[in-house]
């Protein structure tokens, strides 16, 4: 049933990405990184399409959670990516090259196996908050790292940066669910009396603002893979670390196939994310008695990139 709930869950949130980044692609660029970004989204209808899709697709996560481990529910979400893609480039017009769904499968496959060679067991669902500080602590600091960056950035270069700290706080995330889904499971007085479903909304809520910025910047192949590796990565490293899960790799080869699929993860994003957000100069046509020549003489000292043709 995990595995059943956690499949589900992809596709909610492959549908959701898909929509929340077409809602965010149309609000100005002064709104990213504030709650200003959340408001204006909540008055668009795709967008709350998509924010419905996120919570349908969160409960199928948290009951995946609820009855399997972080290590084995995590890598399965990945599998949203070969949907949300496709479906992002179809919807703008434009057309996913061959190598693209080739990097889509690999990075999946890689990820799949990078976190389930080792035949993940189960561990607790919960650790104590002074267990977990240290942890947030960490990946606060990463996440604002990356803001920094992403602020002083823009394109490819600020949606990766918003999307790994995105991946940052959502990998938390999953973890607090699972700790929160199990409380549930203790009654409604266990849940509302535990400090875990308060830090999950807190750490949710500003994972949500970044990753509509992430969404804002740039194309659904700039931002979309790259939370996708890195959200079940941390949630792994939680798991291993807080949950006492466990990989159970005991051979030299496996370590070697693990290897090999870091390598199809960074590869996979390198390809899927492209390396520069393509400049386009526009030329206007001739006003005012300007000739061609002049206005390609501008537009060359606007961009030095630009070769004036005779």
């Amino acid at each position: 049933m995990a595995v059943v709930f956690a499949l589900l869950a992809a596709l909610g949130y492959a549908a959701a990405s898909v929509l929340q980044q077409r809602a965010a692609a149309e609000v100005g660029d002064e709104h990213s990184l504030k709650i200003g970004l959340l408001v204006r989204l909540l008055k668009r209808p795709m967008w709350l399409a998509g924010f419905a899709a996120d919570w349908i697709a969160f409960a199928f996560q948290a009951a995946a959670l609820a009855t399997g481990s972080l290590l084995l529910v995590q890598p399965l979400l990945t599998t949203g990516l070969l949907f949300a893609l496709p479906i992002g480039a179809r919807w703008s017009g434009r057309r996913l090259r061959r190598r693209d769904w080739v990097a889509a499968i690999v990075l999946t496959v890689g990820l799949g196996v990078f976190l389930l060679e080792g035949s993940p067991n189960g561990g607790k669902d919960r650790a104590s908050f002074a267990a977990w500080i240290p942890w947030l602590a960490g990946f606060g600091l990463a996440a604002g790292v990356c803001v920094v960056i992403a602020w002083r950035a823009r394109g490819t270069t600020r949606a990766l940066s918003l999307a790994l700290a995105t991946g940052l706080l959502y990998g938390a995330t999953a973890a607090l669910t699972k700790s929160s889904a199990s409380l549930l499971g203790d009654g409604v007085v266990a849940l509302v009396t535990a400090w875990e479903p308060y830090m999950l909304a807190g750490v949710a809520l500003v994972g949500m603002v970044l990753a509509q910025s992430a969404f804002q910047a740039g194309n659904l192949e700039a931002s979309l893979p790259t939370l996708t590796v890195s959200e079940p990565i941390i949630a792994a490293m939680i798991g291993v670390g807080l949950f006492a899960e466990r990989l159970q790799v005991h051979h030299a080869w496996q370590w070697i196939v693990i290897g090999l699929s870091v390598v199809a993860m960074i590869a996979g994003v390198a390809i899927l994310a492209p390396a520069k957000e393509p400049v386009t100069a526009v030329i206007a046509a001739p006003e005012h008695g300007e000739s061609d020549e002049q206005l390609a003489a501008e537009a060359a000292a606007a961009d030095p990139s630009i070769t004036p043709t005779p």
